[in-house]
């Protein structure tokens, strides 16, 4: 099996697992399972790049949740969940992106570096600003699949 048709085949999981849209996709724990080490790769990809030694790190889930709020996707997420199922909604919503096209490894990984050096990630930051400089990062990350998912809805 090739590499294209088993990404074909985690695709048609999105429809039997019935994940049609974002908003089922941060109701979904199996989903949010594959989506948290895809996260975390996309983080360490972008934080090696940023600051030129390789990083191999786990973002929390109070700065994934910080980042849907920051977003303002909040509102998509189930109600009275902390930050731990904040977070895994994030992860959820990534994979989802993911799987369906609307974000490749690479971009997302760009978006954050980008964003890190928008907001001076690594620089002599006290640790709030720094997790605020993260989770802006995500937020945009966040809204570029809010707006891929809205943009094929409207056609």
């Amino acid at each position: 099996m090739t590499g294209v048709s088993l990404f074909e085949d985690l695709r048609t999981l999105l429809e039997t697992k019935g994940i049609h849209s974002l908003e089922s996709a941060l109701r979904n724990k199996e989903l949010a399972k594959l989506g948290d080490p895809l996260t975390n790769l996309i983080f360490s990809l972008a934080l090696s790049s940023h600051s030129k030694r390789f990083e191999g790190q786990k973002v929390s889930g109070k700065i994934l949740a910080a980042a849907l709020r920051l977003a303002e996707l909040r509102h998509l997420a189930p109600s009275r969940l902390d930050a731990h199922g904040l977070g895994d909604c994030v992860e959820a919503m990534i994979a989802y992106g993911w799987l369906r096209g609307f974000l490749t490894i690479p971009e997302a990984t760009q978006t954050l570096h980008e964003q890190f050096i928008r907001t001076g990630v690594g620089t002599t930051q006290s640790k709030a600003e720094h997790n605020e400089a993260i989770a802006m990062g995500f937020a945009v990350l966040l809204q570029q699949i809010w707006e891929h998912e809205q943009a094929e809805n409207s056609v």
